[in-house]
């Protein structure tokens, strides 16, 4: 039954490819497109010279403290997904998790439409021994406690920060803020009723000619009923302490670039900016996230008072600091471990 369901969401992930290649590309063209506008309107009022300059006074040893904070971030990002698998059932320890983790963020850092994410939950567990269904699961729940976590980041730095941002960008965070929190409810304490409805309208289709039907929504149910595994009160208690220390260490890694480039902004500040520039990878754009994570970093940092020598160095900085130590981590990590790929493809 689980081979079934495995296969089922194999093919339910490949059909839209088959149906709508071209979307993709138009997607990567429009991705493209914007990394190449937000650029522009970072650097094209920057001064060289002030660029070069800021980079020169820059304190380096600021940034190595910032890196230690980064590696104990994903330290307790790879713990946490550990966590997540575990509570669904899966017989896994943390170490097992490292390379599948890094891997992930590698091809999501060099290739586009978040592809590291799509090999994580369909083709990276089997060289663990995860199903494809439960690695699905924990990747959902990462997600959404992530955005949540970011958002009261962005709500505690707002509150001690002197940056102060324009109204719609509070209304839009509030948006997001319910809907998640009401996604998290619905999955914690609604979770048997939805089982069971997606289960009883599989039934409807078990005699048709619609069987398909049946199965993605067998699937449908397995994937909800192993999130409310994770959203129990024990586990769901974990995830979110690990999510903050996740986050904070993030955080950690702004904060050092702050006073490498002597801005004047506290841990508040720090976490403002590392909530708005983590936002902004949410909209389309190249590999790695290149543009517009500059341009929100850039006016993050203009807001805060810094020149816009500091801001564009700071964009650069901490974009490179967060790219290049993990998709090198992440390209050691396949590189130690072909199966990773053969596991998958053996499924």
């Amino acid at each position: 039954m689980n081979e079934e369901k495995e296969s089922v969401v194999e093919s339910a992930s490949m059909g839209p490819k088959r149906a709508g290649a071209w979307k993709s590309w138009l997607r990567q063209v429009v991705g493209i497109a914007i990394s190449i506008v937000c650029l522009v309107l970072v650097f094209r009022r920057v001064d060289v010279e002030a660029l070069k300059s800021a980079l020169v006074q820059m304190r380096w040893h600021f940034l190595a403290m910032g890196l230690l904070s980064l590696a104990i971030d994903y330290s307790v990002r790879i713990e946490r997904w550990a966590v997540m698998l575990r509570a669904a059932g899966s017989q896994v320890r943390t170490r097992q998790c490292i390379s599948p983790f890094l891997g992930s963020i590698t091809l999501n850092n060099v290739l586009p439409l978040r592809a590291g994410d799509l090999v994580r939950a369909l083709v990276f567990p089997a060289a663990i021994g995860v199903t494809r269904v439960t690695a699905t699961a924990s990747l959902v729940f990462e997600r959404l406690i992530d955005l949540l976590t970011l958002l009261l980041a962005l709500g505690l730095g707002l509150v001690f920060s002197p940056m102060r941002l324009p109204e719609w960008v509070g209304t839009t965070v509030l948006a997001i803020a319910i809907c998640g929190t009401v996604a998290l409810i619905v999955v914690v304490f609604w979770n048997r009723l939805i089982v069971s409805l997606l289960g009883y309208l599989g039934r409807r289709f078990s005699n048709t000619r619609l069987q398909f039907v049946e199965k993605l929504l067998a699937v449908a149910a397995s994937l909800v009923e192993q999130l409310g595994m994770m959203g129990k009160a024990r586990t769901l208690g974990r995830v979110l302490l690990l999510s903050a220390i996740v986050w904070a260490g993030e955080a950690g890694l702004f904060w050092s670039i702050f006073q490498g480039l002597d801005i004047p902004a506290g841990y508040s500040s720090a976490l403002t900016v590392m909530a708005v520039a983590t936002l902004s990878t949410l909209v389309p754009s190249s590999p790695g996230y290149v543009g517009p994570f500059h341009l929100a970093a850039f006016a993050a940092v203009r807001a805060l008072g810094g020149t816009e020598g500091q801001a564009a160095t700071f964009a650069v900085l901490a974009h490179l600091s967060l790219w290049l130590p993990t998709t090198i981590a992440g390209g050691i990590a396949i590189l130690a471990n072909p199966k990773l790929f053969s596991a998958g493809s053996r499924k």
